[in-house]
């Protein structure tokens, strides 16, 4: 059994800090394509539109893969469980919810800033 396997938080702690990288290669690109940090951000705001739908994009992607292969995998898993996966079902409901709230909250931060309101 690998390490990450049985430390799931050393996972999401390095799932964070590849994220955090990622952002910082992209941005990093942009300024160097567009000249400076100003410009890449006036460049960002000029295309919040496809941004936009890049990142819905992106999310109905994840749900698609994650509805579609992951959940059912998981809901084997647990089924195996004493309980019969009960407690494990009602953890992923609320797991589920949880990260549809924070991608609303994002995403409504987002346009909230788009609008200039």
């Amino acid at each position: 059994m690998s390490m990450l396997k049985r430390h799931p938080l050393l996972l999401g702690l390095v799932g964070l800090v590849a994220a955090f990288i990622a952002g910082g290669v992209v941005v990093s690109v942009g300024m160097r394509l567009y000249g400076g940090i100003q410009e890449f951000q006036v460049a960002l705001g000029e295309h919040r539109a496809w941004l936009l739908i890049w990142r819905l994009a992106f999310y109905g992607t994840l749900a698609f893969f994650w509805i579609r292969y992951g959940r059912r995998r998981l809901l084997e898993r647990v089924a195996e469980d004493r309980d019969g996966g009960e407690q494990g079902r009602l953890l992923l409901r609320k797991l589920e919810r949880m990260i549809l709230i924070v991608v609303v909250l994002i995403e409504g931060y987002n346009l909230f800033i788009w609008w200039g309101v």
